[in-house]
């Protein structure tokens, strides 16, 4: 998707408008939750989205496209933007449409899909669950002291409101698991109350022998459960939505929702409850294995890529992993291990601070430090270290380290759920008292942090001061003139007029007149003496200016941003003067069309407006490069003086 450069500062009020725009519209919107910092949409065309000029609007820090969703980073004001874009949106008859979103996902992977579950399941809860498990952390520190009693009434209250999210989580998760299954979310809210029901948990400690219509019932604990519910709201969901087609319009009201839960709370009891527990029981006991048999190198591998697979998305299948750890064992060794890679980033942000000159990116790194150690490390990872991608690895490589004497100390996590940060920490002290293994984990955190500092230090370099002279009278003669001259093709193959482009953006010259070449040979050569402006991070497409003041785009193929540059290789940098009939890049034409994309190149003179006339003086047909195919004729030779607008694609 491509829009005509534009002025991206902006009030906070209307940031949110913004991205819904540029996002395609609120009709190209499926469902848009949001997490700590990011806005997650899930988009029926994730094409109709313009996410360079989204990436460059003020208060945006990056847009990532992982696991099925569309991520616009915005930072701890999220939640506004959040609240600006909801009542635009309509949300709740975007998300009742059950067959479309159920066609969109059928073209998705199975993992997509997955991610995208898991992620809509806990994003809702996640901030809650780790606010309930850091005051059952701080609530163990207090008693463990003696600066509580157990058994006085401020240790019983504080608990209750501790515990309740874990204890009540079926209650929650069935809420939640039903907004993502598409049913009524109170039905899916009984269903998992009627598991943790009061009779029913006293029936399960007592061994009550319980039958249902002469069915033997094997009660199962369900406080505290997360799979049992999920799977008995995916029942519920697909009984529900059959019983609204069958059902007569003046009693599906009332029965509808009736016998749903006649038919699914027992259907849980008897079938689906036993099965998932059992599952979970040995989902729990295989992780332990697996993490036993070499904690301290599960440690070192598990950290070392976490904050890869963060950026990926694919942290969201360890969550459950977490919580049915809690749930069936009481503890967790994973998060424990992995939970120095946040202290790592931090590292690295200090050292990146400490170092730079750059005011500016000083202050983000200093902000993003103190994020960082209050558990939200986006501001780190976008703003500092992913730009800087030295740094990131080195705090990679510190938190292998943390993780290692995570592991080798055999540290765990207590009784709930923690997301990161200092606050955090209470919640990996075992209720007996503090030990061997919550000091090694502090040690992980001190030395993921120390590693990544220092290395930081020694081999990243800093970000230098960026200097704003005024321009001198003998700068500016340095600069290109508008001025007659011939572009040459940049390409072999066959030339056509843009206007045979598959594209109407390129097609009807709104980003500017040019000429489209369907390649046969796959390599692009500099058009003319001038000097590289923006070699796209996807490859995809290079930004030229020419000594006589022609500003060039070359677009390899349409919607090939996609591809994230594989089938591409640059041979030229930022900034790097190029001749007439150098090599700018190669390409895999025949990989290129076997992925499903149209290999046309659009070649599009982007300061269109500031020539008299382009004219196109070869006829379409076979054309080699280095061939003049356009002629640019100059209003007058004069001064450019507005900086170089490359449509960023």
């Amino acid at each position: 998707m491509y829009n005509e450069w534009r002025i991206t500062k902006m009030s906070n009020d209307d940031l949110g408008k913004e991205i819904l725009n540029l996002v395609g519209g609120k009709d190209n919107v499926n469902n848009l939750i949001h997490c700590v910092t990011r806005l997650r949409f899930k988009l029926k065309d994730v094409r109709k989205a313009d996410t360079n000029t989204i990436k460059s609007l003020d208060g945006v820090m990056t847009v990532v496209q992982s696991g099925g969703q569309y991520q616009v980073v915005i930072g701890d004001n999220v939640a506004d933007i959040y609240d600006q874009i909801t009542p635009l949106l309509n949300q709740d008859s975007v998300s009742d449409d059950v067959e479309r979103e159920e066609a969109t996902q059928e073209k998705e992977s199975i993992g997509n899909r997955l991610v995208q579950t898991l992620s809509a399941l806990f994003t809702p809860i996640l901030g809650v669950l780790a606010a309930a498990g850091i005051l059952k952390g701080i609530l163990v520190l207090l008693s463990i002291t003696h600066v509580l009693s157990e058994k006085s009434g401020t240790y019983m209250i504080l608990y209750a409101t501790a515990d309740a999210m874990f204890y009540f989580l079926p209650i929650l998760l069935g809420f939640s698991a039903a907004k993502v299954f598409k049913t009524n979310q109170y039905l899916g809210a009984v269903v998992g109350a009627a598991l943790v029901y009061p009779t029913m948990v006293a029936a399960y400690n007592a061994k009550t022998a319980l039958t249902f219509l002469k069915i033997p019932v094997v009660l199962m604990s369900y406080p505290q459960t997360l799979i049992p519910i999920v799977a008995a709201v995916y029942v519920l969901s697909k009984l529900y939505r059959w019983l609204d087609k069958v059902i007569p319009k003046q009693l599906k009201g009332i029965f509808a929702p009736l016998l749903s839960l006649v038919v699914v709370v027992p259907l849980t009891y008897l079938v689906v409850g036993p099965i998932t527990s059992t599952l979970s029981q040995g989902l729990a006991d295989a992780v332990l294995w697996l993490y036993n048999i070499f904690p301290a190198a599960a440690g070192f591998v598990l950290a070392g890529i976490w904050q890869g697979a963060v950026l990926l998305g694919l942290h969201w299948a360890f969550i459950p992993i977490f919580l049915n750890n809690i749930a069936t064992k009481g503890f967790d060794p994973i998060n424990a291990m992995l939970y120095c890679t946040v202290f790592g980033q931090v590292g690295a942000a200090l050292a990146m601070a400490i170092k730079s000159k750059d005011t500016k990116f000083k202050e983000i790194a200093y902000s993003g430090t103190i994020s960082g150690f209050l558990g939200i490390t986006e501001p780190i990872i976008y703003g500092v270290t992913i730009p800087h991608k030295k740094s990131f690895v080195m705090a990679s490589i510190g938190s292998a380290f943390g993780g290692a004497i995570a592991g080798f100390s055999s540290a765990k996590m207590f009784g709930g759920f923690a997301s990161g940060g200092i606050f955090g920490i209470p919640m990996f002290i075992d209720s007996k008292g503090i030990n061997g293994s919550f000091i090694g984990f502090c040690l992980s955190l001190i030395v993921a942090f120390t590693v990544a500092l220092v290395l930081t230090l020694v081999l990243v370099p800093g970000v230098e001061a960026k200097t704003e002279a005024k321009e001198t009278d003998a700068q500016q003669t340095t600069r290109p003139v508008i001025a007659n001259g011939d572009v040459a093709s940049p390409i072999t193959g066959t030339l056509m007029s843009l206007s045979a482009v598959k594209d109407d953006v390129f097609a009807k010259g709104i980003m500017g007149s040019g000429f489209a070449i369907a390649p046969t040979d796959g390599k692009v050569y500099a058009p003319f003496d001038g000097k590289v402006v923006s070699v796209f991070p996807t490859k995809h497409a290079i930004g030229l200016v020419s000594k006589n003041g022609v500003e060039l785009l070359i677009h390899i193929g349409l919607d090939t941003v996609e591809l994230k540059g594989k089938y591409f290789d640059t041979k030229v940098v930022n900034d790097q003067s190029v001749h007439q009939g150098e090599l700018l890049e190669t390409f895999d034409i025949e990989a290129i069309k076997k992925a499903g994309y149209d290999t046309t190149i659009p070649v599009i003179v982007t300061n269109t407006n500031e020539f008299k006339d382009i004219a196109v003086i070869r006829a379409d047909g076979p054309v080699q490069a280095g061939d003049s195919v356009l002629n640019v004729v100059a209003e007058e030779e004069q001064m450019i003086t507005s900086s170089v607008a490359v449509n960023k694609a």
